[in-house]
């Protein structure tokens, strides 16, 4: 790396001067929405968090929890309505849940804040959510502070990039005391476009408000989520790009960072990394000098984007073993997902029964006071610490010990890299499979800067493996261990793994698709950042044969009209989870005949609406819009591509 890429890089690791943080920058995040921007007075809110109760504080709240050895719930909330939000978060006191993660919908966190008072509108007219959260800019501070304090417990709102500093701004005068500032969670998962630096920039603006309220005596703690884990891999990289972000915020002023664990499915590697963590932290803290930068406690989350079982019985079960490796670790608070997660936004009933369940475990576990050790646990631990380790180190290194230019340059170079990430700058050279126990491995490293007695333990793991199932491990198994949990296995059995084969892709296909392979555009809508389904779907698709014009996540129903048009596209394949779909294609066929493409194939799966519904009803809802074929969230991809053929054929294209 060259001293002139350093020159050309925008962002360092240094404080916001204040003066330039209150006259410059928050002026220009309060205007775009200047009527609740208007209520975001500084002094009046630090104030006003000074004078609410401890439990409304997240960082004392979770201390509490921690030093009591008990596990807090942290269960996602967030409705569009208020009467609705407060009628939830008085339902979740009920069953002692006091630490609230508060989703902001869609729209809002894109600041499509027109969009967002349209949902909010449909929502109070029809009764039924149209947002898939709660549009906390729309309803400003007045507004909010009602919700904080129709209930006991604290708040701690999530956002993404486009709207992180005024989401931050409204929550935090309206009372709440957390926010996550995770800027890698944007890169894994949120924005398809921002570069390292404008995410950086981002979080230093989050890390600098924090810093402020922290300055005149109100904590306000950052939950660390780094590199969302959107593959079967180790948390290697998740654990240090938490680090990265926790020395992000803390050099702004942030007194209060908390790591979040995510468990994917084998236990001693996940208590390992656990036990791993929270060392690995204060290591690098200390090391630059914010040893006054407390970890309250650590939360334990479920892996947020592993596939989610339908069946009730299976995600009973699923949400009972995360609960079960809170009860076994050194966690303070654990989030886990509701009964009815995959079926759309979860009912106040379905919050209500999953947490009185996890509860269960927490207490009955818990009160047995269990030491959970083993030989494979320390094991799993050192690797992880060699790990981590190597990684924070060689960013440091690249940006000559500056973290910010480190990341930027690693980033670049594939040094830090995620398997199915959203964002385009990303190299998306790696690739991970579990072994025979279910542990995440790597079965591709990409660039990542791997130690040889990691790599060489790894390796012997997947052998091992690849030895009693007769193949290779690639691709197709690590989609496959990607939803082995929700089918309420660690890794698939034989049977499964032969079926799975013979629901391939046939040779007839792949034949009549090569001869003359036509056009197809992929891709997620409007800003939903769900893009794993649309990168599984354009794989498949290239190795049938078909020419793919993949536009991935957030994509805009104007950019597929026009990636039809110019490329002469026979379908477009459009996948959806965040249930707003139904308001981003109104019209949709109308624009494509206005191209003067109005009768190319559509087709659309995943979650189709917000709350529970019926399939029945996405589907008569989006053939009304033009839609040729609907499939449902779980719906495999080879029979789409066979319907797909079989469409093309009858229309003449193949």
């Amino acid at each position: 790396m060259t001293d002139s890429m350093t020159d050309s890089i925008n962002v360092r690791q240094r404080r916001i001067d204040e003066d330039v943080f209150l006259n410059e920058l928050r002026p220009q995040i309060l205007s775009v929405y200047p009527k609740t921007g208007a209520e975001c007075d500084l002094d009046e809110a630090v104030a006003y968090q000074k004078s609410l109760p401890d439990d409304k504080n997240f960082t004392k709240s979770l201390a509490k929890y921690r030093a009591e050895g008990k596990i807090g719930l942290f269960p996602r909330s967030g409705v569009p309505v208020v009467e609705r939000e407060i009628e939830l978060l008085q339902g979740l006191n009920a069953v002692g849940v006091q630490l609230f993660p508060f989703t902001t919908d869609s729209y809002t966190r894109n600041l499509q804040l027109d969009k967002a008072q349209q949902g909010l509108d449909e929502s109070i007219r029809t009764g039924s959510a149209k947002l898939n959260g709660y549009p906390i800019i729309t309803h400003g501070v007045k507004t909010t502070r009602r919700v904080v304090e129709s209930c006991v417990g604290a708040f701690d709102p999530r956002s993404s990039r486009v709207a992180n500093s005024f989401v931050g701004e409204v929550a935090f005068a309206s009372g709440m005391s957390a926010m996550p500032n995770s800027f890698f969670g944007w890169i894994a998962g949120y924005d398809k476009l921002a570069t390292a630096e404008e995410c950086i920039t981002t979080a230093q603006y989050l890390g600098r408000l924090i810093g402020y309220y922290a300055e005149r005596g109100v904590i306000i703690s950052t939950d660390c989520h780094g590199w969302l884990p959107n593959g079967t891999i180790p948390m290697y990289i998740n654990i240090a790009t938490q680090i990265i972000e926790a020395l992000i915020s803390a050099e702004q002023g942030v007194k209060s960072v908390v790591p979040l664990m995510n468990f994917q499915g084998n236990l001693a590697q996940d208590v390992a990394e656990i036990r791993a963590a929270e060392g690995l932290f204060r290591k690098y803290l200390d090391k630059f000098g914010y040893t006054d930068t407390l970890i309250p406690g650590l939360i334990g989350n479920q892996s947020s984007l592993f596939a989610f079982p339908r069946d009730i019985g299976n995600a009973y079960g699923y949400i009972n073993y995360t609960a079960m490796v809170a009860a076994l670790s050194p966690i303070a608070a654990c989030s886990v997902k509701t009964v009815d997660e995959a079926l759309g936004v979860p009912s106040v009933e379905s919050h209500m029964q999953t947490y009185q369940s996890a509860n269960w475990i927490f207490n009955v576990v818990r009160q047995q006071g269990i030491s959970f050790d083993s030989a494979q646990i320390a094991i799993e631990q050192r690797m992880c610490e060699l790990a981590v380790s190597a990684i924070v180190d060689k960013v440091l290194d690249m940006g000559d010990g500056d973290v910010a230019v480190g990341v930027v340059k690693a980033l670049e170079a594939g040094v830090l890299d995620s398997p199915f990430s959203i964002n385009v700058n990303v190299r998306d050279l790696c690739m991970g499979a579990r072994d025979l126990q279910g542990a995440c491995r790597y079965i591709e490293y990409g660039n990542l800067p791997i130690p040889d007695e990691v790599r060489a333990y790894n390796d012997e793991k997947i052998r091992e493996r690849e030895l009693a199932e007769h193949r290779k491990l690639g691709y197709k198994t690590t989609l496959a261990d990607f939803w082995s949990l929700s089918r309420g296995y660690i890794i698939d059995p034989p049977e499964r793994i032969a079926d799975a084969d013979a629901d391939e892709v046939t040779p007839e296909i792949v034949a009549a698709v090569g001869k003359n392979p036509p056009t197809i555009v992929t891709g997620t809508v409007g800003v939903d950042s769900h893009v794993i389904g649309t990168k599984i779907i354009s794989r498949v698709l290239r190795e049938t044969g078909f020419n793919v014009i993949a536009l991935g996540a957030q994509t805009p129903a104007e950019e597929f009209v026009e990636a039809a048009r110019d490329n002469g596209a026979s379908a477009i394949l459009i996948t959806s989870l965040y249930g707003m779909a139904q308001m981003d294609l109104q019209g949709f066929r109308d624009k494509l005949e206005a191209a003067g493409i109005g009768d190319i194939l559509l087709y659309i799966g995943g979650n189709l609406g917000v709350g529970k519904h019926d399939f029945a009803d996405d589907e008569r809802a989006f053939k009304a819009l033009g839609f040729d074929r609907v499939y449902p969230p779980d719906a495999p991809v080879p029979p789409s591509i066979q319907n797909l053929y079989d469409d093309l054929k009858a229309r003449g294209v193949l």
